[in-house]
């Protein structure tokens, strides 16, 4: 499948127009080596077009999970495709579809996506998207998502993207350190919140930076604004995720089988968002976008090896 290549001396990127715009891969040059800082995707999945592989993709025009496929919004009901095997709507309507090349060069890319265009897209909002991907340093990646309403209502949208990063990077990683601003947590005993965020418990507070579990999580939480640090101590590298402000929540996800890689994930909403603001639930991070009006946010992902 064709692939978009972004290179420096230190970061590798490839982008995959054809699924999303989902990223393949981003290998960091660590003292002359080139190493898997995302979670490297498998040749099957390429193949396949299987997005949920991939080492990143984009969430669009919501984040994580809509309950039971069913949009309650300004007093209608709206019907969505199920498209995951817990019975939601999740990740969005982008992930899985082909996007256009609108701009490329040796140091970005820009890809669209006008809903319009597929029949098979359930989200009842005509919508236009852009993610555009830029080496705006030789150690940092700019991923920005912007997402317009081109359709003649208010309609409720929020942006994301969901990056595996690995567990080991080198021989001499052993753990992984996570600092994240964070507010509350959600509760509920699954992936779909009960009420307003909640204070975290101590041990799922990274707001200090700790050590982040091998145990399952499939967390979400309200964030501050401020940087996203995951680190490697064994080897030095760290990653350090500066969003922009938009992004009010965070899933944190660890496999219950997989503990080679985990996902930090910087979004603007929180699960089943929209339908909690429908019910008066305040702060859920839904955004309502007017006719003709756009929502834009950008992660610079910075990789650096200097103990960060």
């Amino acid at each position: 499948m064709d692939m978009i290549a972004l290179e420096s001396n230190k970061l590798r990127v490839l982008i995959s127009p054809k699924v999303g715009g989902s990223i393949s891969s981003m290998k960091y040059n660590y003292r002359g080596e080139w190493v898997d800082v995302m979670r490297p995707t498998p040749s099957t999945a390429i193949e396949r077009r299987e997005a949920g592989a991939f080492a990143s993709f984009n969430l669009i025009p919501f984040s994580n999970r809509i309950e039971n496929g069913i949009l309650q919004y300004r007093g209608k009901e709206y019907i969505l495709e199920i498209n995951n095997p817990d019975g939601h709507t999740i990740h969005g309507e982008v992930w899985q579809r082909p996007l256009k090349v609108i701009h490329r060069d040796s140091t970005k890319v820009v890809l669209s996506f006008e809903s319009e265009e597929f029949a098979d897209v359930s989200w009842p909002f005509p919508f236009y998207s852009e993610i555009t991907y830029e080496l705006v340093e030789e150690n940092c990646l700019a991923i920005t998502i912007l997402l317009r309403n081109v359709g003649n209502s208010t309609m409720p949208g929020g942006i994301g993207m969901h990056p595996y990063f690995m567990r080991r990077l080198t021989e001499a990683d052993n753990r992984v350190d996570l600092r994240m601003p964070i507010k509350g947590i959600y509760p509920g005993d699954t992936t779909i919140p009960t009420g307003h965020y909640i204070e975290v418990e101590d041990k799922l507070n990274f707001t200090q930076g700790r050590e982040l579990t091998d145990d399952f999580l499939d967390n979400c939480f309200a964030i501050d604004n401020g940087d996203i640090v995951i680190s490697w101590p064994g080897s030095g590298i760290c990653v350090i995720m500066e969003k922009d402000d938009i992004f009010s929540h965070g899933i944190i996800y660890c496999p219950k089988d997989e503990k080679d890689f985990f996902a930090i994930e910087p979004v603007t909403n929180c699960n089943n968002a929209f339908n909690m603001a429908e019910q008066g639930i305040d702060e859920t991070g839904t955004i309502y976008i007017e006719p003709g009006a756009s929502i834009e946010g950008t992660v610079k992902v910075k990789i650096e090896d200097t103990d960060c």
